[in-house]
């Protein structure tokens, strides 16, 4: 909680656009950008307010869990859109993506919660 003084922190990551969203999550949770002691929600970071949660991590899992599988497996390209087309979690080839911070629910708890 120190570190809120200077918030918010961003983190701007680069990808291939070949790489699956499922790799890229997984790159950004072993990055070490992110305390283990959490879990970490990940939503479009287009909107506002967050719509529905596109992925969970959490340090006691070895790979980040998704609600909706079928995202993990689609290429960032096709994610983001490109030649000013609007993709399914971007538009004009951007990504964004939230991650945000869950600490007082443990983990699994949390993942049924989101999964329903």
């Amino acid at each position: 909680m120190g570190d809120d003084v200077d918030a918010p922190h961003e983190a701007h990551l680069e990808s291939d656009g070949a790489t699956t969203l499922g790799e890229f999550v997984r790159q950004v949770a072993l990055s070490g950008y992110f305390p283990q002691m959490a879990c970490w929600v990940v939503f479009d970071g287009r909107r506002k307010p967050a719509p529905a949660p596109i992925a969970m991590l959490s340090a006691p899992w070895e790979q980040p869990r998704f609600l909706d599988d079928a995202l993990r497996h689609r290429s960032l390209d096709s994610l983001a859109g490109k030649d000013g087309e609007l993709g399914e979690l971007g538009e004009n080839g951007e990504l964004s993506l939230f991650f945000d911070y869950r600490a007082t629910i443990a983990p699994d708890v949390l993942w049924q919660r989101l999964s329903g």
